[in-house]
């Protein structure tokens, strides 16, 4: 018999480590001066996270709002768009362009912002358990059908790039 808690717990904890791997490769790229590797990096950091940021975006964020208050929740979805603003820019390195030292050091700052909200995601995983059971079942559905869609990152707030 399945457990949609278990199974919603397991999922989300398995978004984070990828999103977690991912962020890790652009920023050893980055930190080296290695810009056309942190691109490729963001670009399949882009297709990897883009369900599980549109799921917390659009169904766990209302959830996590009632539970720990608006303050916090905003702080997450700023962290979102840094690290957003960071995978557009570096998708868009072409093959032999350069950063400037400047910008590869803003990047890597929006890059490590986001590090840090994805370490700090013990909190997310607290609040999941305070969710009723039937609402987790329902979220688990919600995530599971955002994977089989697929979006990218990089289409879900186009609007939300500055940061």
């Amino acid at each position: 018999m399945t457990d949609p808690v278990r199974e919603l717990f397991d999922d989300f904890r398995h978004d984070h480590e990828v999103l977690g791997r991912g962020l890790h490769d652009i920023a050893t790229a980055l930190r080296s001066a290695r810009d056309e590797d942190a691109a490729d990096a963001a670009r399949r950091l882009d297709l990897a996270a883009g369900a599980h940021i549109a799921f917390e975006q659009n169904h766990f964020y209302p959830e996590l709002r009632k539970l720990i208050g608006a303050q916090e929740v905003d702080r997450f979805e700023d962290e979102h768009a840094r690290g957003l603003a960071a995978i557009v820019r570096l998708g868009g390195i072409g093959p032999g362009q350069e950063l400037s030292a400047a910008e590869r050091a803003e990047l890597l700052a929006q890059i490590e912002t986001m590090q840090v909200h994805t370490d700090e995601c013990g909190e997310h995983f607290g609040a999941l358990g305070r969710i009723p059971r039937e609402r987790q079942a329902e979220l688990l559905a919600a995530l599971r059908d955002l994977r089989e869609q697929a979006p990218r990152w990089t289409a879900l707030v186009p609007d939300r790039t500055a940061g």
